[in-house]
């Protein structure tokens, strides 16, 4: 009688470990352009939503509510490329775009991260902040921000923020670099 012995010979097993680790190489790629097209939108939606929560909040409360550019959270700030060190939702009493004392912050957005830069083409024009009146609408915002990721950028990665002169935002399909 024939003892039958299981497993696998060694020969079998660096083949699958072969095949493995070249369907692996083949895949990564993809998966590395998943990752960084899903932060690219990630990061333009917080901007969409937070934009539309300002106008919101002051039609809600019937006051002006602004949204500026913000490093740490508790103040504005001005620069080329600051929108992507973060920004923050207040309550603006007199419309500056500034926080004042007793302006109530109502929400704070950190820095995004695996964003190089939330510009338009034209930087030293961006708008340092967008203030709501009332009524829901903001004057003269119109406004282009293009989002590039940080590092090797895989092509169709950039996403574009339209915001409209009354102050409505929108979001430009993928692979867009305008908003005309």
């Amino acid at each position: 009688m024939k003892i039958r012995q299981a497993g696998f010979t060694l020969i079998e097993l660096l083949i699958v470990i072969s095949l493995v680790a070249v369907l692996a190489s083949l895949a990564v790629p993809g998966f590395r352009s998943l990752l960084v097209n899903r932060t690219v939108q990630t990061a333009a939606d917080s901007l969409m939503t937070d934009l539309r929560y300002t106008r919101s909040e002051a039609v809600k409360r019937s006051a002006r509510v602004s949204l500026c550019q913000s490093a740490n959270g508790t103040s504005c700030v001005t620069g080329s490329n600051a929108w992507v060190s973060g920004w923050i939702v207040f309550i603006d009493a007199n419309g500056n775009g500034a926080v004042d004392a007793g302006d109530e912050i109502v929400r704070v957005q950190q820095a995004l991260t695996s964003i190089a830069s939330i510009a338009s083409t034209n930087p030293t024009s961006d708008r340092r902040f967008f203030t709501y009146q009332p009524t829901g609408w903001a004057k003269s915002a119109s406004q282009t921000f293009i989002f590039t990721p940080a590092g090797n950028v895989p092509s169709g990665s950039l996403r574009v923020v339209c915001i409209s002169n009354q102050g409505r935002a929108g979001l430009k399909a993928a692979g867009a670099t305008a908003c005309t």
